[in-house]
């Protein structure tokens, strides 16, 4: 099955929300399983793990009020791409202090936009980033934490802020007993096989494995650039082998079944 739009989180949520026959059904889906390239695994080798594997994904977008002014008088506006800045700067300070060290949290702060001159301070300011986790109660926590913190520190400068939360994937939790059975093929099929740690990444393929049994999975494809680079080049001798692996998986997976 091709996923298509994987990247904005929403491809597989259509085919799950447009229905089908899940397990248990007469005639459904009994299991699913998936898998990715790996730019930073040599060919031939595969990863993947029980549990959580891939991270919940969310994209937040943060809208910046000032008071625009000649870029020569600042003291007549009130500077949104200053405030902006302190803002950039605090929200870091959520996973290091917001959370223990023990959880897993990413904060990416990835556009910034303001006016198009040089020389007037712009009214509003446009931040867009991304927040990783694998916990489901720390999601739930952080669009708290960043509209408190926002709010606040605009509120400081005499301005305004506001956070606007869009929700992507959930963590992608492989079955263990899937997960198993998916590295001893591999390993049969001459893969150099390891359990993956957890990954900062997200995965829309996470939406099937909370309605199916299954596992998710990487193949490494020894790119020199990682995946959404420009100058991502993953090796083509990867593609014979993860097509081997995938038939003898699906054969064997139907063999599983019937026993």
């Amino acid at each position: 099955m091709l996923t298509a739009g994987d990247s904005l989180g929403a491809g597989s949520c259509r085919i799950c929300a447009a229905g089908w026959r899940g397990a248990g059904a007469p005639g459904g889906v009994s299991v699913i399983s998936g898998g990715h390239n790996a730019p930073d695994l040599p060919v031939g080798e595969f990863g993947t793990r029980s549990g959580p594997l891939h991270a919940n994904v969310d994209r937040f977008e943060i809208l910046i009020n000032g008071k625009g002014a000649h870029a020569a008088r600042p003291e007549e506006g009130v500077d949104g791409i200053v405030l902006a800045a302190h803002i950039i700067t605090a929200l870091q300070t959520l996973p290091s202090r917001g959370f223990s060290a023990l959880e897993s949290v990413v904060l990416s702060v990835t556009r910034i936009t303001g006016d198009n001159t040089w020389n007037v301070l712009p009214e509003q300011v446009e931040l867009e980033g991304t927040v990783r986790t694998h916990n489901t109660e720390i999601r739930a926590l952080v669009p708290e934490k960043i509209t408190r913190l926002i709010e606040h520190i605009a509120a400081g400068f005499g301005a305004r802020a506001e956070l606007r939360w869009h929700a992507g994937p959930p963590v992608l939790v492989n079955h263990a007993e899937w997960a198993d059975f998916a590295k001893d093929v591999a390993a049969r099929e001459g893969y150099r096989v390891h359990d993956q740690p957890p990954q900062m990444g997200g995965e829309d393929f996470a939406f099937y494995l909370h309605h199916l049994p299954g596992a998710f999975v990487n193949i490494g494809s020894a790119s020199q650039f990682g995946l959404h680079h420009p100058r991502f080049d993953p090796s083509e001798s990867l593609i014979a082998p993860a097509a081997r692996y995938f038939t003898r998986l699906a054969q064997e997976t139907l063999l599983k079944l019937a026993r």
